[in-house]
């Protein structure tokens, strides 16, 4: 009997308080509501968002043959999407598409301007390195020698893995290297390279060639080539058994070495993923 008296003197207190706090618990009840609806209707924004921007960027002429970078794009519409639509796919990938068409353009402080603000804009994209490629080239392609040659080898050091980053940076440094006459330096880079066990790797190729001429130039660095044992014989002679490869020509200034001559796409040097992958905008 106590217990049941307990119980219910405990219904009487819990209905006493819900009525003198009623219109607390209304307003916060709508306020768990309102807030639902707000999360609710961003989420849907950013989709709807998203698939707009996808869409402007499909409609961009010349976008559907990006895969082989065929057609040639106008910097503008990207550059103009990149801006309405900043925090999607489609305008993050529109902004360094746009810098690397502006570079085919030979408008290299422009750029450079782009590819740096992709970097400020954008610091955790999985396409970080090509920008960095880009602000290396823009700055070799204007003749700031010096800047290029740090930012190519801050490449080298910060993307060791990332293949067709590393590779043609460290190419393009060792011709700079060159340039700059600091032959030993440009050496290191070219036995690094040749050491390859690709037959059909373009760097490689082009790395034998060019340390050949090296040597021929300065032929007292011979004394100072140590390649490792797991090297060729001869670093700067065509891997053992492999078919004939002809390097890929030294790219002048203008076009920065990360595409070798031999591909069947337009000259370029950032192989930017295709529209289908996950760091592109989606159809």
């Amino acid at each position: 009997m106590d217990v049941e008296t307990t119980q219910s003197d405990m219904f009487f207190k819990l209905m006493a308080w819900l009525h003198a706090n009623r219109k607390r618990i209304l307003i916060s009840a709508i306020a768990i509501a309102v807030m639902a609806l707000v999360v609710s209707l961003l989420a849907w924004h950013k989709e709807v968002v998203e698939s707009d921007a996808n869409a402007h960027f499909f409609a961009i002429p010349g976008v559907v043959g990006i895969a082989g970078h065929a057609e040639t794009l106008s910097p503008t519409p990207l550059f103009d999407l990149a801006k309405d639509y900043p925090q999607t796919a489609a305008g993050e990938y529109s902004l360094l598409l746009g810098a690397e068409e502006v570079f085919m353009q030979a408008r290299y402080t422009e750029a450079q301007e782009n590819f740096a603000k992709f970097l400020s804009q954008y610091p955790d994209s999985p396409m970080v390195p090509e920008a960095r490629l880009g602000v290396a080239a823009s700055l070799e392609a204007e003749g700031n020698t010096k800047e290029a040659v740090q930012k190519y080898q801050e490449l080298v050091n910060t993307f060791p893995n990332e293949t067709h980053i590393a590779l043609p940076a460290k190419l393009t440094l060792a011709r700079l290297y060159e340039q700059e006459n600091q032959p030993q330096l440009a050496l290191g880079l070219y036995t690094q390279l040749a050491q390859s066990q690709n037959p059909y790797d373009p760097w490689a190729a082009e790395a034998r060639e060019r340390g050949q001429l090296l040597l021929a130039k300065h032929p007292e660095l011979r004394k100072t080539e140590t390649p490792s044992p797991a090297a060729s014989a001869m670093p700067f002679s065509a891997a053992p058994g492999s078919p004939a490869v002809t390097p890929a020509k030294a790219p002048a200034a203008s076009q920065p070495a990360s595409a070798p001559a031999t591909a069947k796409s337009k000259p370029g040097f950032l192989q930017f993923p295709s529209p289908s992958s996950n760091s592109a905008p989606k159809k």
